[in-house]
């Protein structure tokens, strides 16, 4: 199982190829921004995928929630 800096590297990963395919390499905020809302684009746009997006938000929350309390690594 991967670590919570571990996650936190795929996460900053994930933003550092976004910008420099898509978005802006001096503003992660932003880039942060546009990936979420593309990702409701595709949830929406394109029903084959059965996605939720809010739904998924959701347990994205529940699971970043019981990752940094059971490591106390807020």
């Amino acid at each position: 199982m991967p670590t919570n800096d571990e996650r936190a590297e795929r996460g900053r990963a994930i933003l550092e190829n976004y910008a420099l395919r898509f978005g802006d390499p001096y503003d992660p905020s932003a880039n942060l921004t546009d990936v979420l809302t593309d990702l409701m684009h595709a949830a929406i746009r394109q029903p084959e995928l059965g996605l939720s997006f809010q739904s998924r938000l959701e347990m994205a929350r529940w699971h970043f929630e019981a990752e940094t309390e059971e490591h106390l690594d807020v």
